[in-house]
């Protein structure tokens, strides 16, 4: 076979078998090779970007490696954004692109100019800094041993996107027909045993203990057992929002999500343990908020992580770290048994959960006379399969989608580190291509469901049956409020010579059913169900996040702020003065 068939060949060996692309003269052979393999399908988008997010996709949904095809130039250029998005939270995806003949290339002429053939562009210098691993290759031979080793390097340790960039000779050159399967990479760590021996001594000495629970929890696949752990020991946990698809939310044990725009009661609860156990989150600053010093300031912070860097940047912070491969994490926790805390600490838990638990209200709307966000979502909550996949876009809308929405058996996400606005329509475009028999909602503000609505036309071909809500509030909401904070409510550049189109013409010209939603009894079952549909929720513009941490202040103040009784309430166990010029009544 020639190299174009083995790629195709490979992908279906590896269980690969959806690829996602748009085409282009340098990767029609290996795109061709695709549509002749019986083994595997392929989906055409109009943009690389969205290929590159619906590839980011799988993974979350279904443990599978997302793969895009896209041609040399400007289509391996468009799918830097999406393979971004993978590497920053540990997504592992392929991505293959086509590259111009060797003999046309500048390297063939042994000049330094910009570009020798047409569209050729080096792609791998581009993307290095974004993935695991980057690499054109020049041979038949390089074509087979790389293909192995990026696959298995985007699948081991911390995971991330890889690139394999393909000259068209390469893809014409016969290769063989002996397929080099990838193996699982040697992931270096600490041993099981020591990781226990330093976590038993940190849980010893803990009398308010609490667990952040992290992504790498889910990312490993052993969620089950780290819910079971919590269980057994009777201990409260927190969450990262990358770790909030992991677990089922009624979990007796669960307190809510932590940081700028965490629940009241999570912050509360992390911010006067003793003892904070982090288990696969890299403890980003919207978790621990700009100034990292008002983290958790009367606890021992123990941080587990695959990323050994991750576990040097604390350092100068005075955390305990351990280094674990997390497909070990069961094997731990096995044998790690902790003392339950005490019933002041038990009894302090249970009553911040109970007081803000899912209580979140929006003051604004209600202020406004107009529809909440939170009573939006709570209402699609309860309206949805419990196990649909709900994916979320960025801004104030993905803000008030995490605040509000419980997990059962769903599949919850969005793009967290690089956090792209036009994320959730291709992403979700993604899972339900590759999961038909689950139910699909993509999750947007109306900024970023515009950024890539050409896929609404990859939703039609495919007739594929998302609900798209757009949360309208005519803005960019979270920068709106931004600005009302710290630029004295100039809305320049995000209400102030910015517009969006009528939504319902535009579901109109791609085909797809259209609902206005201006009053909750709106929300109703049947807009699910029939087809794709433009679910479009009109908010006010000066509808708020609430709550959302502002500069100055640890991560259990946000505003709207408490009272100064309830705030002492809330830090029963460990100081945390407000500045004079920050208090409240």
């Amino acid at each position: 076979m020639n190299g174009a068939q083995y790629v195709a060949e490979f992908l279906s060996r590896v269980g690969s078998d959806r690829i996602f692309l748009l085409t282009g003269g340098a990767c029609a052979f290996m795109i061709d090779a695709v549509a002749e393999h019986p083994g595997l399908n392929y989906t055409c988008f109009q943009h690389e970007q969205g290929a590159a997010m619906a590839a980011d996709a799988l993974w979350r949904v279904n443990r599978k490696v997302g793969v895009t095809m896209a041609t040399s130039g400007p289509g391996a250029t468009n799918l830097i954004t999406g393979i971004a998005t993978s590497h920053f939270d540990s997504i592992p995806s392929l991505h293959i692109t086509g590259q111009v003949n060797q003999r046309e290339s500048s390297t063939f002429h042994g000049a330094n100019v910009r570009q020798a053939g047409f569209q050729e562009t080096r792609i791998v210098e581009m993307v290095r800094p974004v993935t695991k691993y980057a690499v054109m290759v020049r041979s038949p031979a390089e074509l087979r041993e790389e293909l192995a080793k990026a696959y298995a390097i985007a699948t081991s340790g911390r995971m991330g996107p890889v690139l394999i960039d393909v000259p068209m000779d390469v893809q014409q050159a016969e290769v063989g027909d002996d397929i080099l399967l990838p193996s699982r990479g040697p992931v270096t760590a600490q041993e099981p045993a020591k990781v226990l021996s330093d976590l038993k001594q940190t849980l010893a000495e803990a009398k308010r203990p609490v667990v952040l629970w992290g992504a790498g929890i889910g990312l490993a696949g052993v969620e089950q057992e780290g819910a079971d752990w919590l269980r057994r020991n009777g201990l409260p946990f927190v969450s990262s929002w990358a770790g909030l698809s992991y677990f089922d939310h009624d979990h007796l044990g669960f307190v809510g999500q932590i940081g700028v725009y965490g629940n009241r009661g999570a912050n509360f609860v992390l911010q006067n343990a003793d003892t904070v156990l982090v288990l696969g989150s890299r403890l980003d600053n919207r978790q621990r908020s700009g100034n990292t010093k008002q983290f958790a300031t009367g606890a021992t912070v123990h941080v587990v992580d695959v990323d050994v860097e991750e576990l040097a940047k604390y350092r100068n912070d005075g955390y305990r770290t351990s280094h674990l491969d997390f497909a070990l994490l069961p094997e731990v926790l096995r044998e790690l048994d902790v003392r339950s805390p005490g019933s002041e600490w038990g009894d302090y838990v249970a009553a911040m959960k109970q007081r803000y638990y899912h209580k979140e209200v929006s003051a604004s709307a209600t202020r406004l006379n107009s529809l909440s966000p939170y009573d939006v979502i709570r209402r699609v909550n309860e309206i949805v399969a419990e196990d649909a996949i709900v994916v979320g876009d960025t801004g104030a809308a993905v803000c008030w989608l995490y605040q509000a929405f419980k997990v059962k058996r769903h599949t919850l996400f969005n793009p967290g580190g690089n956090s792209p606005m036009g994320y959730a329509l291709p992403a979700a475009i993604g899972a339900k291509i590759d999961r038909p028999d689950r139910q699909v909602i993509s999750y947007n503000g109306d900024g970023g469901f515009h950024l890539n609505i050409q896929e609404l036309q990859t939703v039609r071909h495919n007739n594929l049956d998302i609900a798209i809500i757009v949360m309208n509030n005519g803005s960019y909401g979270i920068i709106k409020q931004f600005q009302d904070s710290y630029m004295q409510s100039r809305y320049s550049a995000s209400r102030d010579g910015l517009s969006f189109p009528d939504f319902g013409a535009l579901a109109a010209a791609y085909g797809l059913r259209y609902a206005r939603i201006e009053r909750l009894e709106q929300v109703e079952p049947g807009l699910f169900t029939g087809g794709p549909i433009v679910i479009d929720v009109i908010l006010s513009e000066h509808t708020l996040i609430e709550p959302k941490l502002e500069m100055g202040r640890p991560i259990n103040d946000q505003f709207p702020y408490l009272s100064e009784a309830e705030y002492a309430e809330g830090n029963r166990f460990v100081d945390y003065p407000r500045q004079a010029s920050l208090r409240t009544a």
